[in-house]
This record gives structure tokens, C-alpha cells and sequence, in this order.
């Protein structure tokens, strides 16, 4: 919401100086304000690929909200924390498809532990 105060901010000085100086054309100016808005924000494709990636390949979600967080587009930072919250939820999603896996097996972690690498060595000759 911050790119809205910003925007109420800069309607406000145009109203400002249309009150000084009739001559000034306020409605370009607003025009004006409402294009450079749009101009600074992250692309439909470049969020299209955070989001995919942080679904897809849960760690590297990460890698782009850091680069979100440090970038200057307006809604930057709102990216990034919606990569967090896919990475997040990714993670979970492969933690319990895991749990389920194991647990269908009938096998538990602690005899997945045992296992020596002797005996695997074994039955793959």
C-alpha cells in the first residue's frame, strides 16, 4: 500500500501547483503519475518464474526473494514474501509426500539407519 500513499502523495502536489498556476494541464500530469506506477513494478513473466521456481525446486524460492527484497520495483518486496510463503509450502508438500512414502513402505527411519552399505554391496552383485 506503500505505492498508493506515494501516489496520493504526488496527486496532492499537482493539485498544489495547479492551485499556484492554472495554466498547468493536471490531468496529464496524473496521467503521468498513474503510467510511471505502472512502469515500476516487477514483470508478469519475472514473477510468473519466482513463483514457479519456489513451487518446483523449494530452496532456490529463496534465492529470489532475496533478489526481490533487494530490488527497487514497487511491489518488490511483496514478491518476495509470497516466494517465501510457495517455498514454505513446497517444502512441507515434500516433507509429508515423504512421511506418506515412508510410511506406506512399512519401513520406519530407524530401520532405514541400520541399513549397512555392506549389505547393499551385497545384493547388487
Amino acid at each position: 500500500m506503500d505505492q498508493d500513499k506515494k501516489l496520493e502523495q504526488q496527486i496532492n502536489e499537482y493539485q498544489a501547483v495547479a492551485k499556484d498556476n492554472p495554466d498547468v494541464n493536471i490531468g496529464m500530469l496524473m496521467m503521468n503519475a498513474l503510467q510511471n506506477q505502472k512502469d515500476n513494478m516487477v514483470s508478469s513473466k519475472g514473477k510468473r518464474w519466482a513463483y514457479f521456481i519456489s513451487l518446483s525446486v523449494p530452496f532456490s524460492g529463496f534465492v529470489f526473494a532475496l533478489k526481490y527484497f533487494m530490488a527497487d520495483e514497487d511491489d518488490a518486496k511483496q514478491v518476495a514474501w509470497i516466494c517465501i510463503i510457495l517455498t514454505v509450502v513446497s517444502l512441507l508438500m515434500l516433507w509429508l509426500g515423504g512421511k506418506l512414502l515412508l510410511s506406506g513402505s512399512g519401513t520406519s527411519l530407524e530401520q532405514i539407519r541400520q541399513i549397512k552399505t555392506q549389505d547393499i554391496m551385497q545384493l547388487t552383485q
